[in-house]
């Protein structure tokens, strides 16, 4: 096993044999194939993992891979563990992902021949690819921000990057954005510019995952971060056209202000009407364009809105902060439908027909039920991040659902329960389509894990990560010595005043306090038998972070910068 620091390492020399940059319309000559939106899906032979969740559906299954198993999932193991760059102040690490979820690219010609590489951005703009055998650092190049961030950074607004990036395999590009908002295609060999870096989304705001799909990039800007004291940032989508000389750019904003951001990790997902978001809370007035806390369905050239799926309780979501959009929508295809998953705060999860969101009234979905958060909490339940669905050997699909707290009374008929999920924990639910009413079965319900990140599937095992991190965002106690005042009182919630106990926002020193430690879990994926945990191998927290599955490894990211890659026993690296 191999653990060593970035400190101790030092960036290759440049390869004599890079190909030239093409400076004559570099964007024809470098760009990918342009792809049917059928061919969005992952590769089945391929053991890469080019996007966030997966694929451009985000459905956080993997269909490649091979070499991590049922029968050997119990063998995992940590193969190394490597420290990519600085540690950021608590202020950024409360609020923040330090690290991307990593990206896996098998069969990267480089100086010293053919390897698998992981390609990880750090929040503090260190852009780095690692030896996917050795855990040595191949190259690293930092992406500084060249503008000035317009106010003091805090856990919300951390002026860092936070968007996972994409890799085109067959232009040997990788795409990733800087903190000041500039768009790099970089090569993934060496890290060199294939062409000149570009403005795309608004300077130090909240970004999510990079989505490309037939030659346009995709991400959405949330929060009203990058806001100056003159003008608030309005949430928005935004696309950009790398076929287009002129980065061509569309946007589509949500609201007037900061709310109705889509700050699912997932960004956007791809599906037959083109790329789909899930917003958060906001005014909901589809006839002056505000769209708060809805499903989008948007037009892949223009971002034009050309569906949506309201809840029918959104003064509730409103009103208690239990965002729509904690979590990223996934689109799949069974049996000749197409269909969107999503989910909420509120701990409901809803099948829609993904070419008509919500029916004649935007407001009826295909399925709904309330699987979490009885309590209606809005910082520490339901569900957060991403769901993820597979199909099995026998044509059967899976969803698998990470639920914060408890499960819900409302539902019942678990086949598999594997102890009291207090905490937390990882859902798994049969989908059925019967006639014109799909339908999702209870399955089986892991043990309990702490605050659980996205699933992952692969081979018949569901892997899953207890992040171990405090949740909590607000408190009653009284101010200790020598501390900043709060950013609010109130009842609960910024801005809501009370006659009860004063509240206010913990500071980023008490959210780090009563953290823990990481845990990577293996599952039976049709029982929910546990056959793997890291136990005490990760011995940090993370934060908004994922899980990658590429080349027959798992990998984890946590909140000091490091990444930990584990694979089975019997693998010789």
């Amino acid at each position: 096993m191999i653990y060593h620091t970035a400190a101790s390492l030092t960036r290759p020399p440049a390869n004599g044999d890079n190909p030239p940059m093409r400076t004559a319309c570099p964007f024809v000559l470098l760009l990918p194939v342009v792809l049917h939106a059928t061919a969005a899906a992952q590769d089945r032979k391929s053991r890469d993992w080019l996007t966030w969740g997966g694929d451009a559906e985000r459905s956080g299954w993997h269909r490649g891979e091979s070499a991590i198993s049922r029968r050997n999932a119990s063998s995992l193991e940590l193969k190394w563990k490597l420290q990519v760059d600085r540690e950021v102040p608590v202020e950024i690490r409360s609020g923040n992902s330090m690290l991307s979820a990593p990206l896996v690219v098998e069969g990267v010609r480089t100086g010293r021949g053919t390897e698998t590489l992981v390609y990880t951005l750090s929040a503090a703009h260190q852009l780095t690819a690692i030896n996917a055998a050795t855990g040595k650092i191949s190259w690293q190049r930092m992406l500084t921000p060249k503008k000035p961030a317009p106010r003091p950074a805090n856990w919300i607004c951390t002026n860092m990057q936070t968007a996972t990036p994409v890799i085109d395999k067959a232009a040997g590009i990788l795409y990733a954005l800087s903190a000041d908002g500039v768009l790099y295609g970089v090569s993934l060999r060496d890290g060199e510019d294939r062409f000149p870096p570009a403005d795309f989304v608004t300077p130090f705001s909240r970004n999510w995952s990079l989505n490309l799909v037939n030659g346009v990039l995709y991400t959405s800007v949330g929060r009203g971060c990058g806001s100056t004291e003159a003008e608030t940032v309005a949430s928005h989508m935004i696309a950009m056209d790398i076929r287009d000389p002129g980065r061509a750019i569309r946007k589509l904003v949500t609201s007037i202000g900061k709310p109705s951001g889509a700050w699912g990790r997932g960004g956007l997902a791809w599906g037959p009407k083109g790329v789909y978001a899930q917003t958060g809370d906001g005014t909901f007035e589809p006839e002056t364009g505000k769209w708060g806390n809805v499903i989008l369905a948007l037009d892949p050239k223009t971002l034009e809105v050309s569906d949506y799926f309201a809840p029918s309780n959104l003064d509730l979501l409103n009103s208690k902060d239990l965002d729509f959009g904690s979590a990223s929508p996934l689109t799949f295809a069974h049996q000749g439908r197409q269909y969107v998953l999503s989910g909420g705060k509120d701990g409901t999860i809803f099948i829609l027909d993904a070419n008509s969101l919500g029916g004649a009234d935007h407001r009826t979905p295909l399925f709904a039920q309330r699987i979490g958060n009885d309590e209606n909490s809005y910082a520490a339940a339901g569900i957060w991040g991403a769901m993820a669905t597979a199909v099995d050997g026998k044509g059967q699909r899976w969803v698998y659902v990470p639920m914060w707290g408890p499960v819900s009374k409302e539902v019942t008929g678990f086949t598999h329960s594997h102890g009291e999920a207090k905490e937390g924990s990882i859902m798994a639910f049969r989908f059925v389509a019967e006639g014109a009413k799909p339908a999702l079965i209870p399955a089986w319900v892991s043990r309990n894990l702490a605050v659980p990140e996205p699933p992952v599937f692969a081979n018949g095992v569901v892997f899953a990560l207890s992040t171990g991190e405090n949740t909590q965002q607000r408190t009653t106690a009284p101010l200790r010595p020598g501390e900043a005042p709060p950013l609010s009182m109130g009842s609960g919630r910024a801005g809501k005043k009370s006659s009860g106990p004063r509240v206010r926002i913990l500071s980023p020193q008490e959210r780090v306090e009563n953290v823990t430690h990481a845990t990577l879990y293996a599952f039976d994926a049709f029982t929910g038998e546990e056959l793997y945990s890291s136990q005490e191998a990760i011995d940090d927290w993370t934060h908004l972070s994922s899980i990658t599955l590429g080349a027959g490894k798992v990998y984890v990211t946590t909140s000091r910068s490091w990444i930990f890659a584990f694979g089975p026993k019997s693998a010789q690296n």
